[in-house]
């Protein structure tokens, strides 16, 4: 809807998925949005470029979301909304919907090597 404003609609769908989850890692977004990972990174980097979004790393995974010092920040946002509200209810709660849960405190993690499988996770209990 708004790909002929921002040049493309694979940048519109990034931006109405920062604006709905706050912050996400490129790998996350090609997947839920079905999109090409290195085209998602460009399009990150374009909009980081023009101080659009805001990067910052977590470990080792960067994370990208709306840059709360943009200057059209509000006016960018409340453009989104409106064209969120536009698209299919399926789609905006397939693809938009904000996580349900941050993860589990205490939650065990595995050391390289040992994986996440299912027999791993019963011995630990």
């Amino acid at each position: 809807m708004l790909e002929a404003l921002f040049g493309s609609d694979k940048k519109e769908k990034i931006l109405l998925f920062l604006l709905t989850r706050g912050e996400a890692y490129p790998r996350e977004i090609a997947r839920t949005l079905s999109l090409n990972l290195n085209t998602v990174q460009v399009q990150l980097l374009k909009l980081e470029a023009g101080s659009v979004v805001y990067s910052r790393l977590l470990g080792r995974v960067r994370l990208f979301g709306l840059n709360p010092r943009y200057p059209f920040k509000k006016e960018l946002a409340n453009l989104l909304e409106k064209a969120l509200g536009f698209l299919p209810q399926d789609e905006v709660a397939r693809l938009y919907r904000p996580r349900l849960r941050p993860r589990r405190t205490g939650k065990p993690s595995f050391p390289l090597g040992q994986g996440g499988t299912r027999e791993n996770r019963v011995r630990l209990r």
